[in-house]
Protein backbone atom coordinates (compact mmCIF):
# COMPACT_ATOMS: atom_id res chain seq x y z
CA UNK A 1 0.00 0.00 0.00
CA UNK A 2 1.35 3.51 -0.52
CA UNK A 3 2.40 5.37 2.13
CA UNK A 4 2.36 3.06 5.17
CA UNK A 5 6.51 2.14 4.45
CA UNK A 6 5.53 -1.26 2.60
CA UNK A 7 7.46 -1.97 -0.99
CA UNK A 8 5.37 -2.07 -3.37
CA UNK A 9 5.17 -5.11 -6.06
CA UNK A 10 3.81 -5.16 -9.42
CA UNK A 11 1.85 -8.25 -9.23
CA UNK A 12 0.35 -6.50 -6.26
CA UNK A 13 -1.90 -3.85 -9.13
CA UNK A 14 -5.01 -4.47 -10.03
CA UNK A 15 -5.37 -4.00 -13.55
CA UNK A 16 -8.70 -2.86 -14.55
CA UNK A 17 -9.86 -3.81 -17.83
CA UNK A 18 -10.40 -1.44 -20.30
CA UNK A 19 -12.60 -0.74 -23.21
CA UNK A 20 -11.95 -3.27 -26.77
CA UNK A 21 -10.87 -1.76 -29.97
CA UNK A 22 -14.34 -2.62 -31.45
CA UNK A 23 -15.81 -0.09 -28.51
CA UNK A 24 -13.33 2.36 -29.18
CA UNK A 25 -14.41 2.32 -32.72
CA UNK A 26 -18.01 2.62 -31.74
CA UNK A 27 -17.44 5.58 -29.79
CA UNK A 28 -15.68 6.81 -32.37
CA UNK A 29 -18.41 6.43 -35.18
CA UNK A 30 -21.32 7.94 -32.70
CA UNK A 31 -19.20 11.00 -32.34
CA UNK A 32 -19.08 11.21 -35.80
CA UNK A 33 -22.95 10.72 -36.35
CA UNK A 34 -23.00 13.21 -33.61
CA UNK A 35 -20.64 15.72 -34.41
CA UNK A 36 -22.09 15.47 -38.13
CA UNK A 37 -25.29 15.73 -37.25
CA UNK A 38 -26.76 13.03 -39.29
CA UNK A 39 -30.09 12.50 -39.42
CA UNK A 40 -31.77 9.34 -38.74
CA UNK A 41 -32.38 7.55 -42.12
CA UNK A 42 -28.35 8.83 -43.15
CA UNK A 43 -26.06 6.65 -44.90
CA UNK A 44 -23.05 5.38 -43.04
CA UNK A 45 -19.70 4.79 -45.10
CA UNK A 46 -19.21 0.97 -45.82
CA UNK A 47 -17.15 -1.32 -43.81
CA UNK A 48 -14.54 -1.43 -46.15
CA UNK A 49 -14.19 2.64 -45.53
CA UNK A 50 -14.67 2.73 -41.92
CA UNK A 51 -11.99 0.03 -41.84
CA UNK A 52 -9.81 2.41 -43.97
CA UNK A 53 -10.30 5.46 -41.96
CA UNK A 54 -10.22 4.06 -38.42
CA UNK A 55 -7.78 1.65 -39.18
CA UNK A 56 -8.89 -1.53 -38.26
CA UNK A 57 -9.99 -4.35 -39.68
CA UNK A 58 -13.52 -5.00 -41.39
CA UNK A 59 -13.96 -7.68 -38.30
CA UNK A 60 -13.65 -4.85 -35.51
CA UNK A 61 -15.90 -2.30 -37.79
CA UNK A 62 -18.53 -5.47 -37.74
CA UNK A 63 -18.31 -5.95 -33.88
CA UNK A 64 -18.72 -1.72 -33.34
CA UNK A 65 -21.40 -1.91 -35.95
CA UNK A 66 -23.45 -4.68 -33.73
CA UNK A 67 -23.12 -2.80 -30.49
CA UNK A 68 -24.09 0.57 -31.59
CA UNK A 69 -27.39 -1.36 -33.35
CA UNK A 70 -27.91 -3.22 -30.45
CA UNK A 71 -28.10 0.23 -29.26
CA UNK A 72 -30.49 1.68 -32.01
CA UNK A 73 -27.89 3.86 -32.97
CA UNK A 74 -27.32 2.43 -35.99
CA UNK A 75 -29.80 -0.05 -38.09
CA UNK A 76 -28.39 -2.65 -40.72
CA UNK A 77 -30.21 -3.87 -43.84
CA UNK A 78 -29.30 -6.32 -46.27
CA UNK A 79 -28.46 -4.30 -49.74
CA UNK A 80 -28.91 -0.89 -47.82
CA UNK A 81 -25.98 -0.91 -45.90
CA UNK A 82 -25.63 0.78 -42.25
CA UNK A 83 -28.09 4.07 -41.60
CA UNK A 84 -28.43 6.70 -38.71
CA UNK A 85 -31.26 4.65 -36.72
CA UNK A 86 -34.21 6.19 -35.13
CA UNK A 87 -33.97 6.70 -30.95
CA UNK A 88 -37.05 6.72 -29.54
CA UNK A 89 -38.57 6.80 -26.23
CA UNK A 90 -39.16 2.73 -26.62
CA UNK A 91 -35.83 2.18 -25.44
CA UNK A 92 -35.94 4.35 -22.30
CA UNK A 93 -39.09 3.04 -21.62
CA UNK A 94 -37.91 -0.49 -21.52
CA UNK A 95 -35.03 0.21 -19.86
CA UNK A 96 -36.88 1.88 -16.92
CA UNK A 97 -39.14 -1.00 -16.74
CA UNK A 98 -36.45 -3.78 -16.84
CA UNK A 99 -34.17 -1.14 -14.12
CA UNK A 100 -37.46 -0.97 -11.66
CA UNK A 101 -37.90 -4.89 -12.05
CA UNK A 102 -34.42 -5.81 -11.32
CA UNK A 103 -34.46 -3.56 -8.27
CA UNK A 104 -37.30 -4.14 -5.83
CA UNK A 105 -39.96 -4.31 -8.13
CA UNK A 106 -42.86 -1.63 -8.75
CA UNK A 107 -43.52 1.21 -5.95
CA UNK A 108 -46.15 3.34 -6.52
CA UNK A 109 -44.64 6.11 -4.21
CA UNK A 110 -41.81 6.60 -6.59
CA UNK A 111 -42.75 6.81 -9.30
CA UNK A 112 -45.83 9.14 -8.16
CA UNK A 113 -43.07 11.87 -6.80
CA UNK A 114 -41.30 11.99 -10.00
CA UNK A 115 -44.98 12.29 -11.79
CA UNK A 116 -46.42 14.49 -9.74
CA UNK A 117 -43.17 17.16 -10.47
CA UNK A 118 -43.00 16.38 -13.71
CA UNK A 119 -47.03 16.44 -14.74
CA UNK A 120 -47.62 19.84 -12.81
CA UNK A 121 -44.98 22.18 -14.83
CA UNK A 122 -46.30 19.95 -17.99
CA UNK A 123 -49.88 20.58 -17.56
CA UNK A 124 -48.74 24.34 -16.80
CA UNK A 125 -46.85 25.00 -19.75
CA UNK A 126 -49.55 23.37 -21.63
CA UNK A 127 -51.70 26.16 -20.65
CA UNK A 128 -49.33 28.71 -21.73
CA UNK A 129 -47.79 27.38 -24.78
CA UNK A 130 -50.24 25.63 -26.34
CA UNK A 131 -51.86 26.71 -29.66
CA UNK A 132 -55.20 26.72 -30.13
CA UNK A 133 -54.48 23.14 -32.79
CA UNK A 134 -52.77 21.41 -29.42
CA UNK A 135 -55.95 22.32 -26.88
CA UNK A 136 -58.13 21.38 -29.83
CA UNK A 137 -55.86 17.89 -29.95
CA UNK A 138 -56.42 17.55 -26.06
CA UNK A 139 -59.89 18.02 -26.18
CA UNK A 140 -60.16 15.50 -28.97
CA UNK A 141 -57.81 12.85 -27.02
CA UNK A 142 -60.52 13.51 -23.79
CA UNK A 143 -63.74 12.70 -26.04
CA UNK A 144 -61.74 9.47 -26.64
CA UNK A 145 -60.76 8.86 -23.28
CA UNK A 146 -64.36 8.72 -22.24
CA UNK A 147 -65.93 7.48 -24.79
CA UNK A 148 -63.80 4.42 -24.33
CA UNK A 149 -64.01 4.09 -20.73
CA UNK A 150 -65.70 0.61 -21.14
CA UNK A 151 -63.64 -0.50 -24.10
CA UNK A 152 -59.93 -2.63 -23.82
CA UNK A 153 -58.44 0.19 -25.21
CA UNK A 154 -58.99 2.19 -22.26
CA UNK A 155 -55.88 2.53 -20.48
CA UNK A 156 -54.38 3.40 -23.99
CA UNK A 157 -56.44 5.93 -24.39
CA UNK A 158 -56.32 7.73 -21.07
CA UNK A 159 -52.19 7.86 -21.67
CA UNK A 160 -52.77 9.40 -24.72
CA UNK A 161 -54.99 12.51 -23.27
CA UNK A 162 -51.67 12.60 -20.64
CA UNK A 163 -49.17 12.35 -23.29
CA UNK A 164 -50.93 15.28 -25.49
CA UNK A 165 -51.05 17.70 -22.86
CA UNK A 166 -47.04 17.32 -22.77
CA UNK A 167 -46.95 17.54 -26.58
CA UNK A 168 -48.39 20.88 -26.13
CA UNK A 169 -45.12 22.56 -23.90
CA UNK A 170 -43.40 21.99 -27.24
CA UNK A 171 -41.21 20.27 -25.49
CA UNK A 172 -39.95 17.31 -26.97
CA UNK A 173 -38.11 16.03 -23.31
CA UNK A 174 -41.60 15.93 -21.73
CA UNK A 175 -42.76 13.21 -23.84
CA UNK A 176 -39.76 11.25 -23.91
CA UNK A 177 -39.61 11.57 -20.03
CA UNK A 178 -43.74 10.66 -19.70
CA UNK A 179 -43.31 8.27 -22.09
CA UNK A 180 -41.04 6.02 -19.83
CA UNK A 181 -43.20 6.70 -16.59
CA UNK A 182 -45.84 5.69 -18.47
CA UNK A 183 -44.48 2.29 -19.82
CA UNK A 184 -44.30 1.75 -16.02
CA UNK A 185 -47.79 3.00 -14.88
CA UNK A 186 -49.39 0.73 -17.65
CA UNK A 187 -47.88 -2.25 -16.10
CA UNK A 188 -49.48 -1.64 -13.07
CA UNK A 189 -52.45 -0.26 -13.82
CA UNK A 190 -52.94 -3.59 -15.85
CA UNK A 191 -53.06 -5.80 -12.73
CA UNK A 192 -54.93 -2.93 -11.04
CA UNK A 193 -58.57 -3.58 -9.71
CA UNK A 194 -60.69 -1.14 -12.03
CA UNK A 195 -64.91 -0.93 -11.82
CA UNK A 196 -67.38 1.42 -13.90
CA UNK A 197 -67.47 3.64 -11.04
CA UNK A 198 -64.15 4.00 -10.87
CA UNK A 199 -63.61 5.09 -14.59
CA UNK A 200 -66.37 7.50 -14.00
CA UNK A 201 -64.69 9.48 -11.47
CA UNK A 202 -61.40 9.10 -13.01
CA UNK A 203 -62.92 10.51 -16.15
CA UNK A 204 -64.48 13.92 -14.12
CA UNK A 205 -61.11 14.41 -12.76
CA UNK A 206 -59.66 14.53 -16.23
CA UNK A 207 -62.21 16.81 -17.23
CA UNK A 208 -61.48 19.02 -14.21
CA UNK A 209 -57.99 19.28 -16.06
CA UNK A 210 -59.02 19.61 -19.51
CA UNK A 211 -61.52 22.31 -18.53
CA UNK A 212 -59.05 24.27 -16.65
CA UNK A 213 -56.82 24.34 -20.03
CA UNK A 214 -59.07 25.09 -22.39
CA UNK A 215 -59.37 28.23 -20.43
CA UNK A 216 -55.10 28.93 -20.08
CA UNK A 217 -55.77 29.00 -16.09
CA UNK A 218 -52.22 27.74 -15.22
CA UNK A 219 -53.12 27.75 -11.42
CA UNK A 220 -56.21 25.59 -11.98
CA UNK A 221 -55.00 23.46 -14.11
CA UNK A 222 -51.70 22.54 -11.79
CA UNK A 223 -54.45 22.27 -9.15
CA UNK A 224 -57.00 19.79 -10.87
CA UNK A 225 -53.70 17.66 -12.11
CA UNK A 226 -52.83 17.68 -8.20
CA UNK A 227 -56.20 16.43 -7.45
CA UNK A 228 -56.37 13.80 -9.92
CA UNK A 229 -52.46 12.44 -9.32
CA UNK A 230 -53.34 12.55 -5.56
CA UNK A 231 -56.43 10.66 -6.15
CA UNK A 232 -54.75 7.95 -8.25
CA UNK A 233 -51.79 7.58 -5.51
CA UNK A 234 -54.25 7.06 -2.80
CA UNK A 235 -56.24 4.77 -5.20
CA UNK A 236 -53.09 2.46 -5.49
CA UNK A 237 -52.21 2.89 -1.63
CA UNK A 238 -55.58 1.07 -1.01
CA UNK A 239 -55.48 -1.38 -3.29
CA UNK A 240 -51.53 -2.55 -2.17
CA UNK A 241 -53.60 -2.41 1.58
CA UNK A 242 -55.88 -4.95 1.02
CA UNK A 243 -53.94 -6.66 -1.79
CA UNK A 244 -56.19 -6.69 -4.31
CA UNK A 245 -55.07 -7.57 -7.78
CA UNK A 246 -56.34 -8.39 -11.00
CA UNK A 247 -54.85 -10.62 -13.58
CA UNK A 248 -53.47 -8.97 -17.09
CA UNK A 249 -56.10 -7.32 -19.36
CA UNK A 250 -58.69 -7.39 -17.02
CA UNK A 251 -61.07 -4.81 -16.04
CA UNK A 252 -62.14 -1.51 -18.01
CA UNK A 253 -61.37 1.92 -17.46
CA UNK A 254 -58.24 3.24 -15.33
CA UNK A 255 -56.84 6.24 -14.38
CA UNK A 256 -53.08 7.31 -15.52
Amino acid sequence: MFGNGDSWRPEDATVLPGPTLAEQVADQILSKILGERLAPGAPLPSAREMGEEFRVSRTVIREAISSLAARGIVETRSGVGVRVGQVNSDRVTDALCLFMRLNGGFDYKHVHEVRHLLELEVVGLACERGTDEDLERIRDAHARMVEGLSSPDAIRLDVAFHRQIAVATHNPLYCVVLDSLQGVLLEARRGAAHSPSRGQHAAELHERILDAILQRDRDAAVLAMTRHLDDVAAHWASMQHNSIAKPIGAGSAGDA
